[in-house]
């Protein structure tokens, strides 16, 4: 899955329509280039993309004076895989923090249940990935070279911790001790 993909949909869906300098602007103050790796060109590639693939549509064109700017809107197939991949990136944790942290901007659009469902199955996916990369301590004694067993500490490590997280926050999530910021319904 693709961040940039992900966040061109949704600030397109976002202010019903734009041009790239208007999506490259929005996730300007998002501070993408921070977390998720968003350069300039990655936006404008991205709505070409997205054209060809059905998922946009051009709608015409502005200049404000300065040079023209194709304008673009989601299309009904963009508005499905955005959801779609929004709910993705917060369930597998097969995905990567950009894709996570990018799902996070948009989690206000999902109801508070839903969230937590997702983060639910995050979770049962973290477990499976814990069981493979935490074996039992006479494993670890074992394993040679001694980085081995070190580095699957640290694995190990990495997923108890998202774990953690992930149950925490799907239980504030529940309780409605955590604010999704631009939610319009606690449902």
């Amino acid at each position: 899955m693709s961040a940039v993909r992900m966040l061109v949909l949704g600030v397109v869906r976002d202010l019903g329509q734009a041009h790239g300098y208007q999506v490259r602007r929005e996730l300007t103050t998002w501070r993408v280039d921070a977390w998720a790796n968003v350069a300039p060109a990655s936006i404008y590639q991205a709505l070409r993309t997205l054209t060809k693939h059905g998922l946009v549509e051009e709608v015409g064109t502005e200049s404000d004076g300065g040079p023209e700017r194709t304008v673009y809107r989601l299309t009904p197939d963009g508005e499905t895989e955005f959801f779609r991949l929004v709910r993705t990136a917060v369930s597998d944790p097969g995905d990567t923090l950009a894709e996570l942290s990018a799902a996070f901007g948009f989690l206000h659009l999902l109801p508070r249940s839903e969230v937590a469902t997702l983060l639910d199955h995050r979770v049962r996916a973290l477990w499976a990935q814990l069981v493979r990369v935490d074996p039992p301590e006479a494993a670890l004694d074992e394993a040679k070279p001694a980085q081995v067993a070190a580095l699957m500490q640290l694995a190990a490590g990495r997923v108890r911790a998202e774990i953690d997280w992930a149950l925490d926050l799907a239980g504030r999530i529940r309780d409605g001790s955590f604010v999704l910021e631009g939610a319009t319904s606690k449902a």
